[in-house]
């Protein structure tokens, strides 16, 4: 299965504390932007590293892949009470599908054959484009998301 990304906050305590005075609605709100920031750095290395179709193939189309690659809200985050993020390749689904056709293989638009390309079944160790892109961008993606958070919380201690 995919390799696990662990990051752990030192020093945020501070924030944290500062944080639990402002109202939930609020503190969401800017939690969820500041995951989005950071979330976007990680997704930008995700599509510069993701493979793109060389050679023409039958219902494949270059870059379908690196195109669907979001940031997306974690419902299960969303339903625990808590907020999250996380980066991953868009299924062809709902609006898209009706857009774009029916998802299956057949679709040069379904980018269902993401899973092949970033842990190959066949070969052993897949190209990894969103793995590693987690795991080079992490601190980067840490120190936007806190970069964020800070301005807002100081424009709350100021009302």
């Amino acid at each position: 299965m995919a390799d696990g990304i662990e990051v752990i906050l030192e020093g945020i305590d501070d924030m944290a504390r500062r944080l639990r005075d402002v109202p939930i609605a609020l503190r969401k709100k800017v939690l969820l932007r500041a995951l989005r920031k950071g979330a976007q750095i990680i997704s930008r290395d995700a599509k510069a590293g993701a493979p793109v179709l060389k050679r023409p193939a039958p219902f494949r189309k270059p870059g379908t892949v690196k195109k669907a690659i979001s940031v997306r809200t974690s419902k299960v985050a969303r339903k625990s009470g808590d907020v999250g993020v996380f980066v991953g390749v868009k299924p062809l689904r709902g609006a898209r599908q009706k857009k774009l056709g029916k998802a299956g293989a057949k679709n040069p638009n379904d980018p269902y054959y993401w899973r092949f390309l970033e842990f190959d079944t066949r070969r052993g160790p897949g190209k990894k484009f969103l793995t590693h892109a987690a795991s080079n961008k992490a601190s980067a993606a840490l120190d936007a998301a806190i970069a964020e958070v800070a301005p807002a919380i100081e424009k709350m201690d100021r009302r």
